[in-house]
């Protein structure tokens, strides 16, 4: 670990002892009801059975936490108990809690935004969709799926996240079944001046009109069927031919006229007699082959390429949905029980986010760029780690084993390719001065070996 980032690992160690200490972990535990009185199996053990097992292995059968939390305390605990420990809503509510303990606890920004970019003009990015998957048929009452003859059981995830931090700040759980609209955060509860990024399963013109009143900003990718009226061409056409477009419906012009880059003032008219005026921007993605219809509240200084290098930025949340199912082992798992299917959802969860979450601190602590997609695929090294650390006391040492296996493991291949980002005026943030790519520093002394 380089030398002036010593004065930092104090901060980190407080952080992760105050959120995953033995006594909160068991306060929680006894709070939800999974511990009532005190027995073999503590609230510690049992979270790092799961967060090793779903964050390093491919788990399929709950017997496999099981072998991992006999493996690591030396017990010979039988199957029926512990399914019986699962089989109880204590579970859920446990893993549940945990997971908005991370959140709260351990998320830092790691984005800075340059001064008199476009990402500097907002508070904060946000970012939010949904990711589905199925369960065991037998759950088809309790999660109804959207498609029922192929997967009459399924769930959906919707996810709230903040691009500064690269993490998310809410995860609501419901059945595939419910419209994704309900699950949006309330325009009131959105910090004033934020700029928050949708698919178009989110267009809502009553819901950009609560934003505007809020002070915050939306960018929706919109549905092809929009039927505003146009009040003026921003861009993209000559002024004699725009005015001929101002006051028409915009289905009432031939698609061909529509295929080029083009910049509208669009209004809707509603029920209290007032209109809500919004942007439609039109662009063609080269990357794509294809053409994408942009709406937004964003004012109309900003270019209409920075909004879609804005919306941009919305991919952020698909790569943590990948960390979920690609290494975290959010799957079916081979279960007919509801509360333990939604436990085994949330431990998925909190096993993504604590991965994320190290990377991240580990990227302030050493002022290196740190690969949260390469800390995701090592779990199967980095989470024996971090139990034995916890276990440990969080000690100076254990922190600086953790941060040198990163820093030799987990740097990325092509830190350029950030491209997103630097278009709209977001870098990785250092604590200690700019990111350097010059690799990872010499080892100067053995490191003591860590039992996997």
């Amino acid at each position: 670990m380089p030398r002036n980032a010593a004065c930092h690992t104090d901060r980190v160690r407080a952080v992760f002892r105050k959120t995953l200490s033995p006594q909160g972990l068991d306060a929680l535990a006894r709070e939800t009801r999974l511990i009532r009185r005190q027995r073999k199996v503590t609230a510690e053990s049992f979270f790092w059975a799961f967060m090793v097992t779903l964050g390093g292995q491919t788990t399929e059968y709950i017997s496999d936490v099981l072998r991992t939390l006999n493996a690591q305390e030396g017990w010979t605990l039988r199957y029926k108990p512990f399914w019986d420990r699962l089989a109880q809503r204590a579970f859920c509510a446990f893993m549940k809690s945990v997971f908005e303990r991370l959140c709260r606890e351990l998320a830092v920004r790691v984005m800075d935004r340059v001064s008199g970019s476009a990402a500097s003009r907002f508070s904060d990015i946000l970012a939010d969709d949904g990711s589905s998957f199925g369960v065991a048929d037998a759950l088809r009452t309790v999660f109804p799926g959207r498609f029922t003859k192929f997967k009459p059981a399924a769930v959906e995830l919707h996810a709230h996240l903040s691009v500064l931090s690269g993490n998310l700040k809410r995860v609501t759980l419901a059945p595939d079944k419910e419209p994704e609209r309900p699950f949006l955060p309330a325009p009131e509860s959105l910090p004033k001046g934020s700029l928050s990024l949708r698919d178009r399963g989110y267009q809502d013109v009553s819901y950009f009109a609560a934003l505007s009143r809020r002070g915050a900003y939306l960018i929706c990718r919109a549905k092809r069927d929009v039927n505003p009226t146009i009040v003026r061409v921003v861009g993209g056409l000559p002024r004699r031919v725009a005015k001929k477009w101002e006051g028409k419906r915009l289905q009432q012009l031939r698609r061909t006229k529509l295929h080029r880059d083009l910049d509208l003032l669009v209004s809707w008219p509603r029920p209290n007699g007032e209109a809500v005026e919004l942007r439609l921007v039109i662009r063609f993605v080269p990357e794509k082959k294809s053409w994408t219809w942009l709406l937004t509240n964003v004012p109309l200084d900003i270019a209409p390429e920075t909004v879609g290098q804005l919306y941009r930025l919305r991919w952020q949340v698909e790569l943590v949905f990948k960390d979920w199912k690609s290494y975290a082992n959010l799957h079916a798992l081979q279960s007919e029980h509801p509360a333990i299917v939604e436990g085994f959802i949330w431990a998925s969860l909190s096993v993504a986010f604590l991965k994320r979450a190290v990377a991240h601190w580990a990227q302030l602590t050493t002022a290196r760029p740190i690969s949260t997609r390469l800390v995701a695929m090592s779990g199967r090294h980095l989470l024996p780690r971090l139990a034995h650390w916890a276990r440990g006391g969080f000690t100076v040492r254990g922190l600086d084993e953790i941060l040198h296996f990163l820093l030799h493991n987990a740097l990325p291949t092509h830190p350029e390719r950030r491209s997103a980002e630097n278009l709209v005026g977001l870098r990785p943030r250092t604590r200690l001065g700019p990111v350097s790519r010059a690799g990872p520093p010499p080892m100067t002394a053995k490191r003591p070996r860590v039992a996997a």
